[in-house]
This record gives structure tokens, sequence and C-alpha cells, in this order.
């Protein structure tokens, strides 16, 4: 509830492009890299595109490694503010973790997102020796949905490449015209505040065009068979629930 009171008063602040990527590079303030694992490793691999963070907890790999796409509406998010947080889950699960580094709109376009996590995730397949079947995903709000939308494209192309499941929070998966939590949840969401959905949503229209290809684009309403296990987590007052529910229901049938 305190934090709830502090948070709130942040919506009274005009939300910029510049504040938005500033506040989640900053996450790491609140969750600083502690520096107990055995390596960080910045990746930056010419021969497959991979760029990212790579965690090594042990001072050998371990077998089974985390696949991390950070969130941030695809306009924001980083590796850095995100290496505090993800060294912590190695640490509890005892994985190495690998951070995949994207590429941001406006500057750049929703396929480039989608490109430089399948390049990362064949750098983890091909460069680190990584067996699909010990990759677990972990994607938040947009990261997790980039995770559905290349095991979509995986499931359709490269089966055999499939991870063994995804963890996926609070997943931004529809990117249609905005419609129920997604606009009256703004005034619940700590994140998605007013503010940040008025920079934010009209992107959508910007870069995916028409309707029908921004059904096309949203992962929501692609392919769900032959995906692997996905444990989604979403709380009850954030804008993605209504979309997470749906994700959920489609995934089932």
């Amino acid at each position: 509830h305190a934090f709830t009171s502090i948070a709130w008063w942040t919506r009274l602040f005009p939300m910029t492009m510049r504040r938005m990527r500033f506040g989640l590079n900053q996450i790491e303030v609140w969750v600083p890299p502690t520096g107990k694992a055995y390596s960080t490793e910045r990746i930056d691999c010419k021969e497959t595109g991979a760029s990212g963070i790579y965690v090594q907890i042990n001072n050998t790999p371990s077998e089974k490694v985390i696949f991390w796409l950070y969130g941030g509406a695809y306009l924001s998010g980083d590796c850095v503010g995100n290496l505090g947080t993800a060294e912590m889950v190695a640490r509890k699960t005892n994985c190495d973790v690998f951070l995949a580094e994207y590429r941001l709109l406006p500057e750049h376009e929703f396929v480039d997102c989608i490109k430089d996590a399948r390049d990362a995730y064949n750098y983890l397949l091909t460069v680190k020796k990584v067996q699909p079947n010990n990759v677990f995903m972990f994607g938040i709000s947009s990261g997790g949905g980039i995770a559905v939308y290349l095991m979509q494209d995986l499931a359709k192309e490269e089966r055999d490449k499939l991870p063994r499941a995804a963890v996926l929070m609070c997943p931004f998966v529809e990117y249609t015209e905005p419609k129920g939590s997604l606009v009256h949840y703004v005034k619940h969401d700590l994140i998605v505040t007013q503010s940040v959905y008025a920079v934010g949503i009209p992107y959508l229209a910007k870069k995916l065009g028409s309707h029908e290809n921004r059904v096309k684009e949203s992962p929501v309403f692609r392919q769900f068979e032959s995906l692997p296990p996905l444990c989604v987590v979403i709380s009850e007052h954030e804008c993605c629930y209504d979309m997470t529910i749906s994700l959920v229901n489609n995934a089932r049938a």
C-alpha cells in the first residue's frame, strides 16, 4: 500500500520516451547486481548478429539456461536495467541467464525486435551449444510478446528448436485498437499510466499499419499448436490483463 501511494504520484509527471527509457534502465537501482555471479559477459556476436549479456552463475556453465527478454512495450527497456533481477533469478534457480538485447521502436521496426531475439536464441543454441530442451524462455511485457511470437515461428519452421518451457510475466501480446483493461486500467496500473499510454499506444498504428496487419502480428491471435508448456503470470489490475487471459484461453484451446 505504501509503494502504491508513493508510485501513484508519478502519473502526474508528463511522460516522454526519454523518461520511459531512463525509468526502466534504473531498475538496477532497486535490484542492483551483487557481483556474486562467476562472470557477466557482454555478447556482441557478428557471426549470428546476437547481442546481450550472459550471466554465468557458477565456475562452470550450467546445463539449463534462462533466455531472458526484458519488457518496455517495445519502446524502452534494456539488459543493464534487468541485470540485477536476472542475477537474482540465476542464483535462486542455479541456472545461467542470457539477457537478449533487441532494437526498440520508434527508431526501428517491429520485425527488427523479433529478428534480434531470434538471432540471440540461435546464438545460445549454436555458439553456446545449449540444447533447446535445456532452454527456458522468460519474457516480461513486450518481452513476453516476443517470446510467444518467437516460439510460434519455431513451431512452424523449426520445431526441434523449441525451448523446454516459457514463463510469461504480464505479456503484451495484442496490438489491435486498445480496448478493455488496456484502456480502463491505466488508472490503476503503476507502470502503464495515462501518460505512458498516451505516449506509447500511437506507435502501434504507426508501425503496424492496418487493423488486419495488427491482428496478424499479435501473438495472441497466432497459432499455439506445438508450443511448450507456458507459465503465465498477471495481476488483476494491470493493463495487459484481458489480453493475457485471451492468450491463456487460446493456448489451452
